[in-house]
This record gives structure tokens, sequence and C-alpha cells, in this order.
């Protein structure tokens, strides 16, 4: 696998101030050609939010590999290996004079520069002088104290750290990571099946030949066994169910089956409250299953359900499984009001199934964050964390569009989320890749943090150390999520499909029942 090369940028700000200025240029623009306030406001934010982001992409920035280190978008990019760099710092005067910024500077040996800082908002300062004497921008890189400590880590320039902090010892892995899990089936990976161990091996007769037993007994004996491993694993989902449940908040619930209720009757409300909370289960299912942790189930008045976890994803795969199972579980559900309606002749069971099925679809458009988003990010970033950051950024312009022709403005704000959470995925595998550039991963954490960010501009402040360390985290588990391999991506990529499909499916075959050709309509 070639590793990809980190590059650093400098802070985006002012976005937001853009993104006003484009919805209200798009506002009177729609009012000058007849296009609706909100479509037009809204197209104008999006195109604003390009633009700037464009802008950004291709501004100043450091592009490092584990060989060499090159800047882009500057008046004189340098290129050099690592140990070819120079290592410098001193203070620039800010604009207004009076105050100064702590900054870094590294110059290749024919002495083109590129200097840095931390500048935590405080404003611009003054250019400085480069290796070559020629006047140098400081630019405010977002993850520059990272920038740094590979720098000292490759160049190297241990004695930028203070003694005690260069000589620390490699820390020993923690103690969950030597001791093996209480329940080794919690933590295995789902594509894993463990051989089960059999007790029930022949008995050995004094001479040594196993002795014959009735194949009625045996017959018995492989029906109680296998009725065993059912109530097993019955007896085990019912657990989950249970913590499920005490897991959910019940107040939130009932707020969301009084919602529903508005729009449907409570007998119908109730049932979608279940589907939601099966489709929700079928996720925390799939983490428990991979050894994440869930913080709960939350619902949400008119917006659904979530379920909540507290670890990031280790691989692509178990991003798919966990994103596939809600859906996967939603659909199995769907066939029982299908198995009602079939002995019944009811046609609410089959309203009920429709309505379920479009839940699940719906559940599978390719957005993020819905599951379809997650599940096609998980095999777009399997090829390139590139690609999967453009297929999220199409996902969400095709979210734009849809609930603009469709009117829907709830897609509207499932695509705000979505943009968010790309926004901070995108900037945690960026500080990934170039935490993979550090020779000696252990010999930087929070406490080296903090050092080099007071030598690049104001120290964090003391109530920021947990923020550090929680970013670090999150930019070490996304340095090191595994891709798919072909036969995964193909698999899994089978399975979307297919769920979509099946949901497809129960929606046509139903739509000519009422209650259920109201549910085929949201799709037409």
């Amino acid at each position: 696998m070639i590793m990809e090369p980190a590059v650093f940028r400098p802070v985006q700000r002012g976005l937001g101030t853009l993104v006003l200025l484009g919805a209200a240029g798009g506002g009177l623009l729609g009012l000058v050609a007849g296009i609706p306030l909100p479509v037009a406001a809204l197209f104008g934010a999006v195109a604003a939010a390009i633009a700037s982001s464009a802008r950004h992409v291709s501004g100043p920035r450091l592009v490092a590999t584990e060989q060499r280190v090159r800047t882009l978008g500057v008046a004189q990019p340098l290129e050099a290996a690592w140990g070819e760099l120079r290592l410098g710092f001193g203070l620039a005067e800010r604009g207004g004079g009076g105050d100064y910024q702590r900054y870094a500077v590294i110059s290749d040996p024919r002495g083109r520069s590129f200097a840095f800082a931390t500048m935590a908002g405080q404003g611009p300062c003054k250019p400085v002088r480069g290796a070559d004497g020629a006047p140098l921008e400081v630019v405010d890189l977002a993850e520059a104290p990272v920038l740094l400590a590979v720098l000292v880590q490759r160049m190297p320039a241990w004695q930028v750290l203070p003694g005690w902090l260069a000589e620390a010892p490699v820390p020993p892995p923690p103690l969950e990571a030597l001791s093996p899990p209480a329940d080794p089936s919690a933590t295995a990976p789902a594509d894993r099946t463990q051989a089960p161990v059999s007790s029930s091996a022949p008995a050995l007769q004094a001479g040594g030949a196993p002795r014959r037993k009735s194949p009625r007994v045996g017959l018995w004996a492989v029906f109680a066994k296998l009725g065993g491993k059912l109530l097993a694993s019955a007896g085990k989902i019912g657990a989950g169910l249970l913590k499920a449940l005490k897991g959910t908040n019940v107040a939130m619930a009932a707020a969301s089956a009084a919602a529903y209720s508005i729009l449907f009757t409570w007998q119908f409300a109730l049932l979608l409250l279940l589907q939601l909370f099966v489709h929700e289960y079928g996720h925390v299912h799939a983490m428990r299953r991979t050894g994440m942790r869930v913080r709960g189930m939350y619902f949400i008045p008119f917006m659904g359900a979530l379920a909540v976890t507290e670890d990031a994803f280790t691989s692509r795969r178990q991003q798919a499984y966990v994103a596939l199972n809600g859906p996967l579980w939603g659909g199995l559900f769907t066939l029982l009001p299908i198995g009602v309606h079939h002995f019944t002749g009811d046609p609410f069971w089959a309203a009920t199934a429709a309505w379920w099925a479009v839940i699940n679809l719906f559940n599978l458009l390719p957005i993020t964050p819905l599951d379809g988003g997650r599940a096609l990010n998980a095999f777009a970033s399997s090829f390139s964390s590139n690609l999967g950051v453009a297929v999220g950024v199409l996902g969400l312009a095709g979210a734009v569009a849809l609930g603009t022709w469709m009117g829907f403005s709830l897609i509207w704000l499932i695509a705000a989320m979505g943009a968010f959470e790309l926004v901070a995925e995108a900037r945690a595998r960026s500080g990934g890749r170039a935490l993979r550039l550090l020779p000696e991963p252990a010999r930087f954490g929070p406490v080296h943090y903090r050092h080099l960010r007071a030598a690049l501009g104001p120290p964090p402040r003391d109530t920021d150390e947990l923020v550090v360390a929680r970013d670090l985290a999150r930019m070490e588990q996304a340095g090191r999520v595994e891709p798919m391999t072909g036969r995964q991506t193909i698999a899994w990529g089978l399975l979307y499909a297919g769920l979509a499909a099946a949901l497809l499916a129960v929606v046509y075959f139903t739509s000519h029942l009422p209650g259920a050709a109201e549910a085929a309509g949201v799709l037409t």
C-alpha cells in the first residue's frame, strides 16, 4: 500500500461570512430571475463555499512524503529531502506594532524558505526574511505543531524539545491491550466464524474402536445442539435488545411517537417507532460485534433516530458493516408485516411494510451522514482518501439538488450535517497522514504538542489539553484505518445494491394497495 502524502494547508477563515454573502447575492439574483428565494439563496451559499474552498485548496501549502518536502502556491517554492532542510525560529512584528508572533522557518540548500506559525486568530504579521534574503510571508498553518513534530523527528532536530521530552522513553502498551477480552465474540471480526468446539466426540471402548450410536439418538443430539445454539443466539439478541432499550432516551422516544401521531394514527406511529428502533439496533449490534463502545440510541422527533458510538472506525470494512447493518435489520424486519398481510389480506400491514421499506431506502441514499453515504464513503476511501472526499462532496451536491426538486427541506438539513461531518473527517484524515510520517510516534503526545504549539504562537490554555488529546487520538485512528480489499468492496457493494433492490421491490409490489400508494408516491 502506497502511503499518501501529507498536505499542510493554512487555516480557512471567513468561510461563514462568505457563505452568508453568497446566500444574500443568490437571493437577490433569484428575485430578479424569478427563482424561489430559498432555492436561490441556497445555491448562492453553495457556490460561495465551493469558490472559497477551491481558492483555499490551491493556496500556499506544504506537501510531505517519507522522502521529501516541497511547497506549492508560494512565490519561491522549495523542495528538499528531510536531511537537507534547515530549521530556525524567529519573532515577527504584527501590523499594529508592539506585538510579536512566534514562527518557524525551514529552508532548502538553495536558500528557498517557508515560514509557518499558529496565529490563533490574532491576525497576520509582517513578512520576514528567508535564508536567501527575500521577503517571506508567514503562513498560519492549521496543523503547524504536527508539522514541527515531523520536522523534529525526521531532520532530526531533537534539540527543539527540552531534554526531558526529547529523551522520554516509549510508554508501555495500555493494560487493555495486554489482557484478553472477557467475551471474545464481542471483539471478533464480523466476517470470521469460530469453529464450534464439540464436546460430543464418540467415546472409545477398551479396544479403541468408537461406540456406535443409534441414528435416531444421533439425530436428536443434532437437533438438541442446533436448538441450543438457536436459543443461545436468541438469548444474546434479547439481552442486547434489553441493553439497547436501557440506553435509549425514553422521553425522546415518547416525544417522537407523539410527533408522528400528528401525521399518522397513533397505532401507525408506534409501528414507525418500532422500525426505527430495529434499524438503529442493527447499527448497535454491529458496533458491539466489532468491539466498538456504544454510547446510546437517541430518537429525534421528525428526524428519525441515531445510534452513537464512542469510538472511531478502525477499517473501511467495519465502517460499511456498521452502516449497512441498519437497513439490513430494518429490511428483514419488513418481512413481518408482509407475512401478516399475506395471511390476513389487511391492507394496513401492506402500508406498514411499504413505509418501513421507504424508511430504509431513504437511509441508503448516498448522502453523508446517512447509511448509504457512509457505505459509499467506505468504498471510495478504500481507493483514495481524496476520492472519498470527492464522492462525499458529490453526494452533498446531489442531496441539495434532490431536496430542491422534491421540495423536501429535511434533506437540506441532512446535507448541512453531512458537510460538517465531511470537513471534520477530512481534517482527521489529513492529520492522520501527517502522524504516519513520524518515525517514533510514541515520542509525540499532548505534552509534546503543547510545547511545540507554544514555540509557534500563543500557548494553548490548560483547558485545551483534553481537546488536544482527543484530536490527536482521532488523527491517529484516521491514519490507521485499513482500506477494504477489492473482493470486500465487491461483496459489500453487492449487498448495498441488493438491499436497495429488495426494498424497492417491496414498495413496487404493494403500491397498488391503499396506504402503500402514498409510500410509493414519495419515490416518484
